[in-house]
C-alpha cells in the first residue's frame, strides 16, 4: 500500500510539475518571441532623443512613427520631470477601449520594456515601449491552451497507470465468474511490487485453490456416485434371484417395494450428481428455435401424463428464437412440467405459455393445484426441501428437480420464480436473455 501511495503521489507531483513547466514555457516563449533586443530598442532610443534635442518635437513625431512601425509596436517618451514628449499612458485601458470601440495600448509589467536614456545635455528620458496588442493579445488564450492540454495528457496517463491494471484484473475475474477455471492473470501484473501486483497474485492463488477445490468435488461425486450404484447394482440382481423363488404373496410385495426404492435411489444419485456437475462445467450455448423445441417437450411429457387424463396446452408464439443449452433447458423445463402434473391431480389442465419482454423470454408453466403457502415458495428451489403438503408417502420426488432447474436458470443468466394463482394452483416463471 505504501508503495502504491508513494507511486500515485509521484505521478500527480510529476503531472503538476508538467503542467506548471508547459504554462511558464509558453508565457517565456512568446515574450522572447515579441520583445525587441535591449540593444536595438537602445540604439532606437538615443537616436530618437538625439534628433529630439536637435531638430525638436515634429522631428520626434515622425522619428517615433517609422520606429513604431519597424519595432510593431507603441513607443512612449518621457523627460525627467515625467512630462511625456509624444502621448501620455492612458489611466484605464479597458474603459477607454470599450468606449472608443479600439484598443489602445497600455504599458505593464509583463509585456512592456522601460529603457533610461542620457540625452547630450546629461536630460534623462525615460522611453517605454509596448509590443503591438494584436500580436501579445493572442498570449493568454495559448497559455490556457497549452495547460488545458497539460493537463488532459497528465490525466490520461495517471488514469491508465491506475485502471489499466484493475480493467485487467476485472476482466479475467468476470471470466473466472463465467465458469472459466483456467483463467489467470497475467504474470507482468501478477510480479508488480505493488497492492496492484499482490492484489493479482493473491487472485491467481484464490483461483488456483478454487479450482483444485472443485476439481476434488466433482471427483469425489464420480466416485460417491461409483461406490454407491455397486451394491445397489448387487442388491437387484439378488431381488431378481429372490422374486425368481416364488415366494409367498406377503413377501413378493416387500421384494417389489424394495425394488420401487432402489430405482428411486439410483434415481436420487443421478440428480445430485447432475446438479454437482452443473456447478463445475459450462453450457454448451447455441441459437435455439424456441417454439418447435418447446412443443417437442410438451408432448413427451403429455404422452408421460395421458394416463391421468392431463392435458397440456401452450400459449404464444413468442420469441422465435434464444441462446442457450437445449439439452440443460430442457431438463429445467421438464422438471417443472412434471412437477406441475404431478400435484394437478387427474384430469387437469397444465398450460404453457411463451412471451418476449425486451431481450428477455418468458416461459410460464401454470397448474390448477393445490399450490404452495406463501411463506414457502421461496423454499421450494433449495435442495431436498419440500413443503409440508408434498412431504407424503406417495408424493414421489427428491426436493432435487425444482434446484436442478434454478441452477440451470442461473447458469443462463435468467431467474425463476413461483407465485400461487389467484384462480388456484401454482405459476412459475421461467426468464432468461435472449443472446
Amino acid at each position: 500500500m505504501k508503495n502504491t501511495f508513494l507511486r500515485v503521489f509521484l505521478v500527480v507531483l510529476l503531472s503538476n510539475i508538467l503542467v506548471v513547466s508547459i504554462g511558464l514555457g509558453t508565457v517565456q516563449f512568446i515574450q522572447q518571441r515579441h520583445q525587441v533586443s535591449s540593444d536595438m530598442l537602445g540604439e532606437a532610443g538615443v537616436q530618437l532623443v538625439a534628433g529630439y534635442e536637435k531638430l525638436g518635437l515634429p522631428f520626434l513625431e515622425i522619428e517615433v512613427g517609422k520606429a513604431e512601425q519597424n519595432l510593431s509596436g507603441v513607443i512612449y517618451l518621457y523627460q525627467e520631470n515625467g512630462k511625456p514628449l509624444l502621448k501620455a499612458l492612458p489611466r484605464n485601458f479597458n474603459k477607454q477601449s470599450s468606449q472608443s470601440g479600439r484598443p489602445r495600448p497600455s504599458a505593464d509589467l509583463l509585456h512592456s520594456q522601460f529603457l533610461q536614456i542620457t540625452g547630450s545635455s546629461g536630460i534623462q528620458y525615460l522611453m517605454i515601449f509596448r509590443p503591438n496588442p494584436r500580436v501579445s493579445a493572442v498570449a493568454p488564450e495559448m497559455v490556457i491552451a497549452f495547460s488545458l492540454l497539460g493537463l488532459l495528457v497528465s490525466s490520461g496517463v495517471l488514469a491508465y497507470w491506475l485502471l489499466g491494471p484493475l480493467l485487467k484484473l476485472q476482466s479475467v475475474a468476470r471470466l473466472f465468474g463465467r465458469g472459466d477455471m483456467t483463467a489467470r492473470v497475467d504474470d507482468k501484473l501478477a510480479r508488480r511490487k505493488d497492492a496492484i501486483g499482490k492484489l493479482a497474485s493473491e487472485f491467481n492463488e484464490m483461483a488456483s485453490r478454487i479450482e483444485v477445490l472443485l476439481s476434488s468435488k466433482e471427483r469425489l461425486m464420480r466416485d460417491v456416485s461409483h461406490e454407491l450404484r455397486t451394491p445397489l447394482a448387487r442388491i437387484e440382481v439378488a431381488l431378481t434371484i429372490a422374486e425368481d423363488k416364488r415366494g409367498q404373496e406377503g413377501q413378493q410385495n416387500y421384494l417389489a417395494r424394495i425394488r420401487t426404492e432402489l430405482h428411486e435411489l439410483d434415481e436420487l444419485i443421478g440428480q445430485v450428481l447432475n446438479l454437482s456437475r452443473l456447478e463445475a462445467a459450462s453450457l454448451s450455448k447455441e441459437q435455439m428455435s424456441l417454439q418447435p423445441w418447446l412443443e417437442d417437450i410438451i408432448e413427451d411429457v403429455s404422452f408421460e401424463s395421458q394416463l391421468k387424463g392431463i392435458s397440456i396446452s401452450k400459449v404464444g408464439d413468442m420469441p422465435k428464437t434464444m441462446l442457450g443449452d437445449p439439452l440443460q433447458l430442457r431438463h429445467a423445463l421438464e422438471n417443472v412440467l412434471r412437477n406441475a402434473c404431478f400435484y394437478a391431480g387427474e384430469n387437469s389442465e397444465i398450460q404453457v405459455e411463451t412471451t418476449q419482454e425486451s431481450d428477455f423470454a418468458k416461459i410460464y408453466v401454470r397448474d390448477n393445484g393445490p399450490g404452495v403457502p406463501e411463506d414457502k415458495l421461496e423454499k421450494i428451489f433449495h435442495a431436498f426441501y419440500r413443503s409440508s403438503e408434498a412431504r407424503e408417502e406417495n408424493s414421489g420426488g427428491f426436493g432435487v428437480g425444482l434446484t436442478l432447474s434454478q441452477r440451470i436458470i442461473q447458469a443462463h443468466k435468467g431467474s425463476i420464480s413461483a407465485r400461487n394463482r389467484d384462480e388456484g394452483g401454482l405459476e412459475v416463471c421461467f426468464k432468461l436473455p435472449l443472446s
